[in-house]
């Protein structure tokens, strides 16, 4: 085989130079539900949360965060895996901020 150091070497940086370039990370789908307040002076609680997300797709639901602001009181992050162990990060209740350009 290959018993010369720098043959061996450049052998190795040549095999992780193409494993580097297989293997980029796959970025999570983000999925963006509205969710609206069943109690409208109340806000929306975790448990709330975790039904919602329940009833629309089938795992776990590994965290939930909280991720309100003055326009968005009602906003939730949440990492779910599904049982096929596809990982997706959910939106719910958060407005999409649509930037309009008018043409003069």
């Amino acid at each position: 085989m290959l018993t010369h150091p720098l043959l061996q070497s450049l052998f190795c940086i040549i095999i992780l130079s193409f494993s580097c370039v297989v293997s980029q990370p796959v970025q999570a789908e983000i999925i963006n539900i509205p969710l609206k307040r069943s109690v409208p002076t109340q806000p929306i609680t975790r448990l709330e949360v975790i039904a919602m997300v329940k009833s629309i797709l089938n795992g776990r639901v590994l965290s939930v965060k909280k991720q309100s602001s003055y326009t968005n009181p009602d906003c939730h992050h949440v990492k779910f895996l599904e049982d096929q162990g596809e990982f997706q990060m959910i939106k719910l209740g958060c407005y999409l901020e649509n930037i309009v350009q008018t043409h003069r």
